[in-house]
This record gives structure tokens, C-alpha cells and sequence, in this order.
């Protein structure tokens, strides 16, 4: 996300960008170098009186906002306050509800009087929820489909399997995703338990990459499975590239996205995943060919689908490279950034 904001400084040179942080413990030199401010300030709905200040008290002409809300009376107030335009950049999880027939027309009058005036959608099916959900009038509705940079490095086994001890000839999985029950971690835990019985003999070792409140309830659902060492907790990594070439096969098993960038990741390392059927999850894969579905809460599945990777190094193969392939020429990051600094 921060990319979009370096693209932006850079697009408009002579315009004064800042951006706000709640709380500023290490920053990106690259935002700095593009001549970006930094303002350590929550952007707190709750608070309007301090909203109304900071933007009075820096000339704010122009808002870019982050998975807000579609419509909010802290919009027109802002609008008093000096604000000229106001963009809601939507990255959360894309399943919907339609609203029913009386809620449609009331969302769709305070949309228009309580609106931002653009929503940018990470994804199609994101775009869609705008409209046929939030009722938010076409022309006020923007795609900017997230992309991913290819991933610098090479296959190599000199990777994270030297820094684990694992050998070259096993098999290595790997999930990534922030540790909340949300992501159904615990699905690809008992999957793995299923996997570990079923083959035995195989040389394999799972590994997750990511941390957050429900990493304990993790680490418990392991010893309870008698996977310790097996499957492997690696909180918060800053070098996944380096982790993902290094790996075999790669799962996601969400209930929701709103765009999935640990998928699109997978794919330009040319991994072959296992992707819940969710529909705003797989969005990007073509079962099959650039991945292999299974179904969304059902870990029996999700293991059937492993083990058929896991015994065919030729389909492993395949679905990798249709992967790589296909990300490189549908989900490129310059696209993403081309179309936030064309909005």
C-alpha cells in the first residue's frame, strides 16, 4: 500500500503529500525520499473535532482513505472543513449480502448525500459489492486490481531450508496469512495431521508465516495433533520472497478476501496452491490449471488435494509455472499503480 502512495508523490511533484500513520515505530526511506510528510495521526471517525483541526491545520484539499466506511456524516463535515475530494480505497473481504428492496433505495440517497466521491475496488468482485451492495452510483466506482512484483530470486534450496534444517529431498508447505481464526489456520493444521497419516514415509514439513492474537490457539491445535516440528509457527517474516522460493506447494484457507496479495505472492514464486473455494478468494486461480481448489472449512478435502501435489512432481510443475505465467501478465503491481494515479 505504501507503493500507491510513492506512485501518487511521484505523479503529482508539485503537490504537498502526507501521510498519516496512529503510530510511527520504523519507516519505509522510500516514502521519504518521494518527498512524503509524515504525520503521526490517528484518523479516528470517533473524534471529529480532531479530524476537523488536523485537516483546517494542513490545507488538506484532497482525502485518500483506507477501508472506511462507503457512507458516513463525517464526510460532508470534512467537505465544510476545506476537503475537495474524498476516496475510499477498499481492500476488505469481498462476500456480500444484497440489501432487500426498501434498505436499497435509502443506501442509495445516502450514498449520494454522505458518499465519498470515488470508491477504488482492489478487485472485480469488490467492485461489484459497490455497486449491487452499497449502492454507490456507477460513475463514483473505480477498479484498481492488486498486483504483485515479480519475485527476485531464483528456485533455490539454499533458502529457508537451511535456516530450518530441512532437507532437500522434503517436501515443504507453506501458508501465509495473519493468525486470526478468520483465516481458518487451524483447517490446514488438521489437513496436515491427515496428510502426516496417510504418508508417512513422505519427507514433509508444513510451515506458517504470520502472527497475531490467535497464534497460541495455533501452537495448543499442534501439540494437540502431535504435529510439533511437523508443522512449524514462523510469525512475522520480512524476507517472504527468500521463504517462498524455497517451498513446494503453498495453501490459503480463508473464509474471505477482499484480493488475496499472500496468493499472488505464491503464484510469482511459481508455487502450486491449494485455495479455498471461497469466491472472493480464488478469484485469480483457474482450478485445475493455476491452482487446485478444495472446499472452504473442509480440511478432509484440503488434504486430498495436498497429497495429490505431494505425489505428482510433474503436476506440481505444471500448475506452478500456468501460476507464475499467469500473474505476470494479469496481476502486474505497475498496473495496480498506473490505474490509483490515473483515479
Amino acid at each position: 500500500m505504501e507503493q500507491f502512495w510513492i506512485a501518487l508523490a511521484r505523479a503529482y511533484p508539485d503537490r504537498r503529500v502526507i501521510l498519516c500513520f496512529p503510530r510511527v515505530r520504523a519507516l519505509n526511506p522510500e516514502l521519504t525520499a518521494a518527498g512524503i510528510e509524515i504525520a503521526e495521526f490517528k484518523f479516528d471517525f470517533t473524534k471529529p473535532r480532531d479530524l476537523v483541526r488536523f485537516i483546517r491545520r494542513h490545507h488538506i484539499g484532497h482525502l485518500y482513505l483506507t477501508d472506511r466506511p462507503y457512507m458516513t456524516w463525517i464526510y460532508p463535515l470534512l467537505r465544510l472543513s476545506g476537503v475537495h475530494s474524498i476516496t475510499v480505497h477498499d481492500h476488505a473481504p469481498g462476500t456480500y449480502e444484497l440489501p432487500k428492496v426498501p434498505k436499497r433505495a435509502a443506501k442509495a440517497v445516502a450514498v449520494r448525500l454522505m458518499g465519498a466521491d470515488a470508491y477504488l475496488a482492489c478487485s472485480n468482485l469488490v467492485l461489484d459489492r459497490f455497486r449491487a451492495a452499497g449502492r454507490i452510483p456507477r460513475k463514483r466506482c473505480y477498479l484498481a486490481r492488486n498486483g504483485t512484483a515479480p519475485n527476485p530470486l531464483q528456485h533455490s534450496e539454499q533458502t529457508i531450508r537451511q535456516e530450518l534444517g530441512i532437507t532437500a529431498d522434503a517436501i515443504l508447505v507453506v501458508s501465509c496469512a495473519r493468525a486470526t481464526r478468520f483465516k481458518q489456520i487451524d483447517n490446514i493444521i488438521d489437513a496436515a495431521a491427515v496428510v502426516r497419516a496417510s504418508r508417512p514415509n513422505v519427507p514433509l514439513c508444513f510451515i506458517h508465516c504470520g502472527n497475531g492474537p490467535d497464534i497460541g490457539f495455533l501452537a495448543h491445535r499442534i501439540r494437540e495433533t502431535r504435529l510439533e516440528g511437523y508443522f512449524r509457527l514462523l510469525g512475522t517474516r520480512n524476507d517472504m520472497a527468500r521463504v517462498l522460493i524455497g517451498c513446494d506447494i503453498a495453501v490459503h484457507a480463508s473464509q474471505g478476501e477482499g484480493m488475496c496479495l499472500a496468493i499472488l505472492e505464491f503464484m510469482v514464486a511459481a508455487l502450486p496452491s491449494v485455495i479455498a473455494d471461497e469466491p472472493s478468494v480464488c478469484q485469480c486461480i483457474r482450478n485445475g490449471e493455476s491452482g487446485l481448489l478444495f472446499r472452504c472449512g473442509s480440511p478432509e478435502d484440503l488434504s486430498v488435494k495436498l497429497v495429490r501435489l505431494i505425489d505428482d512432481t510433474s503436476l506440481r510443475r505444471r500448475i506452478g509455472a500456468t501460476a507464475q505465467r499467469t500473474v505476470t501478465t494479469e496481476y502486474d503491481l505497475r498496473d495496480t499503480l498506473a490505474a490509483v494515479v490515473k483515479l
